[in-house]
């Protein structure tokens, strides 16, 4: 018994040697270099595509922005200055030094066009008015921007019926530091006169809540 036992686990590992040969050889004759798989020839160019909107989004009109730019048109300034690509701290500029927007990511120019100063650019370099700048947020906030565009994001101006128009993103976020900051709750509204308020729990209206009576 042991002799066949032997015999019997042998042959199965003799099959198992022939089994992993054959896979590294078909290994061998099959595998190419990642380089070598595509061709020696560049695929043709395409024309770039721009955005056109989300299908099935209703049509809205933005809030105007321009009017209400404190340092707007930005040319007022900027045609007599030298154009500068160069990152630097602007520390004698009435704009922002430090951008929290993107944790040092972003610079100036990132959005603002270099040589008319009047408009922001995409990334692609398309101009694009101030009051088109949703466009430029969505290039990286996406899923904000199709939400803002459905209307589930963002504020709508009057009514909920008719023509819509909605405010833009810098009309909520600062686009230099668009994290929302915590801010303090407005009061509950006040009793209206003849009413007294209500009862905490069953007891008089002057008796701590529960959460402070638990201190």
């Amino acid at each position: 018994m042991p002799r066949m036992r032997k015999s019997a686990s042998a042959a199965v590992l003799t099959t198992a040697l022939v089994g992993v040969a054959a896979l590294i050889a078909f290994a061998q004759e099959s595998h190419r270099p990642l380089r070598s798989n595509g061709g020696d020839e560049l695929p043709a160019p395409t024309e770039p595509t721009a955005f056109a909107g989300y299908t099935g989004a209703p049509e809205f009109s933005v809030v105007p922005r321009t009017d209400a730019l404190t340092f707007y048109p930005c040319t007022a300034c900027h045609s007599s200055l030298p154009q500068n690509p160069r990152p630097r701290l602007l520390a004698a500029a009435p704009h922002p030094a430090a951008l929290p927007h993107g944790a040092g990511r972003f610079w100036c120019l990132d959005c603002h066009q270099l040589r008319d100063r009047d408009q922001l650019q995409l990334l692609s370099g398309t101009s694009v008015g101030f009051d088109a700048s949703h466009e430029v947020c969505g290039q990286c906030h996406f899923r904000q921007h199709k939400d803002w565009h459905f209307g589930a994001h963002g504020k709508r101006v009057a009514n909920w019926q008719g023509e819509r128009q909605i405010y833009n993103c810098t009309h909520c976020h600062d686009p230099h530091d668009p994290a929302t900051k915590p801010r303090q709750a407005n009061p509950p509204p006040p009793v209206r006169a003849g009413l007294e308020p209500m009862p905490r729990h069953g007891k008089a209206h002057d008796d701590k809540p529960r959460w402070e009576r638990a201190k």
